[in-house]
């Protein structure tokens, strides 16, 4: 099976039609470790939209920083470094207007498959990188929700919705603080 027929029946039936665990284990080359990272923005003093960044995780499909945590309703730059190295290994960050769960990436990436670009022309997308390939740097500015919560957001280049996914969690300035050991606490 070629890789591209590969990813087109990842992008149209998902893992299940491929035989799942077997799959995942073939799709990533390298060993690397699981821990992911927290991107934290702060509004800067300037008025300029803040910068965040997100990387893949090698050549795996999966974000290398798979939270992002922002203040509401603020313009912010996110810029996605594709630091991978495999030619195949194209992505694109979509942010989306909905609380991550694997239906929602599922319903995105099996659209995204057949639109141009691989972005959905659907109501559910926030805003999206152009796609990257290894080497590349995108970006694209956006504002936040206004509502506190969790918004997903994934890579919709066919098949990647399957593994390679986030969380952009909205939150007012003390509503929640990360302790030094990584623990989420809430503040008074």
């Amino acid at each position: 099976m070629t890789r591209r027929h590969f990813l087109d029946r990842v992008g149209r039936l998902g893992l299940a039609g491929l035989g799942g665990a077997a799959v995942l284990a073939g799709c990533g080359g390298e060993a690397a470790s699981d821990a992911s990272r927290t991107v934290r923005v702060t509004p800067t003093t300037d008025g300029a939209p803040p910068v965040a960044r997100l990387h893949p995780k090698g050549n795996r499909m999966r974000f290398q920083e798979t939270t992002l945590v922002a203040p509401p309703a603020t313009a912010v730059t996110l810029v996605f470094e594709n630091t991978a190295s495999r030619p195949s290994m194209q992505h694109n960050v979509v942010l989306l207007r909905e609380p991550p769960t694997q239906a929602l990436f599922q319903r995105v990436g099996e659209a995204a498959a057949r639109a141009p670009d691989h972005v959905p022309d659907l109501p559910v997308v926030l805003a999206a990188t152009p796609l990257s390939r290894p080497g590349e740097t995108v970006s694209v500015t956006f504002t936040t929700p206004s509502a506190p919560g969790d918004y997903g957001y994934v890579c919709t280049y066919p098949g990647h919705w399957v593994t390679m996914q986030g969380t952009l969690r909205v939150e007012a300035a003390g509503q929640r603080k990360e302790s030094a050991s990584g623990r989420t606490t809430m503040s008074p």
